[in-house]
């Protein structure tokens, strides 16, 4: 045996007893001796990958290529290493030519399923998993991928039955667990979802499943739970990148002294979804004698109108999509970025990886996801008195910014509610109207009892949902005939044919009523904004302040009840008294301007960036402050916190 053959195997015998590094150095010995053999390239590469050097483990693959051109390991190799540097069109073009020439491969057509779905090309994600099923058909973690596909493109029934065989064939599996939760819920069978709960508290508390974030935000007013799901998720998210759980140096490490303070929003929504439309005014009216504004997406654009006016709003923009995580945080870097505002937290095409890097000196996090990012290198988490009060200090890994006022930004070019009468929309003429437009999976077993006592208390009234499914809606329809409620006075609305129309058939209801613990935000504002009353149940967790904070910014605190009871009373009691209904109607109309006064609030936030910078230039650690007492503003806290009262607490 050669001395170069005799290093290489144990490099091999390292590298499967885990020690990485001294496979490595085997490695580099071998190839002195041999640098024409693939396999010890091969080798090589596999070594730097589990160090997390994919960098290099990419020069390695390439090599052995380069020597054995049909190396399908190393190929296969070389894009789940740019997969984890999340350069997904570079890793679908090595994916494509290898189920080209090796279409019996499942283990490629599963990666392929991933990388596509990254991209934003969905159906044909779809496609590549079923391949994978195709040629394992009782594989779990190809129903799995199969499943979470099916999720994206909201096919949520059919999502749970493949998820379920998942999870029926391996339920000790968390990403089983959490997933099959997740298309209970988004289907809204009830029966799935309370008997998953149980199981799914357990194993979020005792690590052994990563559940999406936002499914938890449905399902549990929890602050402390809803930060270790985060936790738990942040860590899942990193695994599956370059960087795992490896503590790195940061990109940026003192502020920087520009004339203009440098803002940097990051986000894959930057297009026709809710996020965007209520940043884009925001964007729009910052102060240019103060500040930069950078625009950094992550997301899909197109051509849409909303995606160019969000370009035109920002000084520069870049479109980091499609580049490695790393390769963004060194643009963003480069760019001298002073202030990284996160637009996505826990939402679907957050990439905390680039976060990671640190590539600018203060990081926030904003708007897009009403909890923590459960993700110790975020400095800041803005919000205000009445969503993110001081006491929820311990729940956020990030220091609570309150600004003035109010957190929620809108947009000052929303069109007025357009006339639509009850007639053209099918709602009985002089019905009490009740009515719910927030996402149908928000709508909890409990609230929706309290929702059919109303109905059987208010003779003639009606029940107004979002029009879902078809088996959602039968689903609702089905849960108010086993509450005794006559199905035909279930309605539900479809969508309009413009957004000022859809504000204005709002103005039809009487009394909207908001979920728990997931309350409405866009969809309160939206109401709010068309002059529709809203009625909230606040909670202990941000996700569940959102709507009182904004009634109180109203000075509606009237229709923010503090417990069930309370929320059913004060339905009733509205319901039944249409003078006090139409006084709160008016007092709506008139708070308007001051609820929807973007300068104002164009000016707290901006104030919070100030302090920011100026902490970060003072070499101060990140800590929790309120701009309200520099600029006169009074945040409104009601009621004390007790963090560990909301789990369980209403389902």
């Amino acid at each position: 045996m050669s001395a170069a053959e005799d290093t290489y195997r144990k490099g091999i015998s390292q590298l499967e007893a885990g020690d990485y590094a001294g496979a490595l150095a085997a490695f580099d010995v071998s190839l002195q001796a041999a640098p024409r053999v693939a396999a010890v390239h091969y080798g090589r590469g596999n070594a730097l990958v589990m160090l997390r050097r994919q960098e290099e483990a990419l020069e390695s693959y390439a090599r052995c290529v380069e020597i054995e051109p049909g190396h399908v390991g190393a190929l296969y190799n070389m894009a789940t290493a740019l997969a984890q540097l999340q350069r997904w069109r570079d890793a679908l073009a090595i994916l494509d030519d290898i189920v080209t020439k090796f279409p019996a491969l499942p283990d490629a057509w599963n990666n392929r399923a991933g990388v596509l779905q990254a991209l934003g090309r969905i159906e044909e994600g779809l496609d590549s998993a079923t391949r994978v099923l195709k040629l394992r058909p009782s594989d779990p973690r190809a129903l799995y991928n199969v499943g979470i596909i099916l999720l994206g493109l909201k096919r949520f029934d059919e999502a749970g039955k493949v998820l379920a065989q998942a999870f029926e064939i391996d339920p000790k599996h968390g990403d089983f667990l959490g997933c099959l939760a997740t298309a209970a819920l988004r289907a809204c069978n009830w029966e799935t979802i309370e008997r998953l709960l149980p199981q799914l508290y357990s194993a979020i508390q005792n690590g052994s499943a990563a559940i999406p974030p936002l499914t938890l935000l449905a399902l549990s007013d929890d602050p402390l739970l809803q930060m270790r799901c985060a936790e738990l998720n942040t860590r899942r998210s990193l695994a599956n990148t370059e960087l795992g759980d490896a503590v790195i140096p940061p990109l940026a490490t003192k502020a920087y002294l520009h004339d203009k303070i440098r803002i940097g929003y990051l986000s894959s929504d930057f297009r026709d979804h809710p996020v965007a439309a209520q940043v884009v005014g925001l964007l729009e009216r910052h102060d240019r004698a103060q500040f930069e504004i950078v625009g950094l997406s992550t997301g899909p654009g197109g051509d849409s109108a909303m995606h160019q006016r969000i370009i035109r709003a920002c000084d520069r923009f870049f479109d980091i999509g499609q580049i490695g995580s790393r390769e963004a945080a060194v643009l963003i870097h480069e760019a001298e970025i002073d202030i990284l505002v996160d637009l996505n937290g826990q939402t679907m095409g957050w990439r905390p990886a680039i976060l990671k890097y640190r590539p600018a000196p203060v990081i926030a996090t904003y708007l897009g996801y009403a909890g923590t990012t459960g993700a110790g290198f975020v400095d800041y988490i803005i919000g205000d008195g009445h969503v993110t009060p001081f006491e929820l200090g311990p729940a956020m890994t990030e220091k609570i910014v309150q600004l003035p006022w109010s957190f929620w930004p809108s947009d000052t070019k929303l069109p007025e509610p357009e006339a639509v009468s009850r007639a053209e929309i099918g709602l009985p003429a002089d019905a009490f109207v009740f009515c719910c437009f927030n996402s149908s999976h928000k709508i909890r077993p409990k609230m929706y009892d309290v929702w059919a006592r109303l109905l059987r208390s208010v003779p003639g009234s009606v029940l107004w949902l979002r029009d879902g499914t078809p088996a959602m809606n039968e689903r609702f329809l089905g849960e108010a005939v086993a509450r005794g409620i006559d199905p035909h006075r279930i309605h539900f609305a479809g969508r309009m044919e413009s957004f000022a129309r859809h504000l204005g058939r709002q103005a039809q209801a009487d009394l909207f009523l908001d979920t728990y613990p997931y309350n409405a935000h866009a969809t309160a504002s939206d109401a709010l904004w068309a002059g529709l009353p809203v009625l909230t149940l606040r909670g202990q967790s941000f996700v569940s302040r959102v709507s009182s904070g904004l009634l109180a910014n109203a000075g509606l605190e009237e229709l923010v009840a503090s417990t069930i009871g309370e929320y059913e009373n004060i339905a009733l009691s509205l319901a039944r008294d249409r003078g006090r209904l139409s006084d709160i109607r008016r007092r709506l109309a008139g708070a308007r301007k001051t609820v929807f006064d973007m300068e104002r609030f164009v000016g707290g936030i901006e104030a919070a960036y100030l302090e920011m910078q100026a902490r970060a230039q003072r070499g101060e650690r990140p800590a929790a402050f309120r701009v309200g007492d520099a600029l006169g503003g009074q945040p409104l806290l009601r009621g004390p916190l007790n963090m560990r009262e909301g789990i369980g607490k209403l389902h």
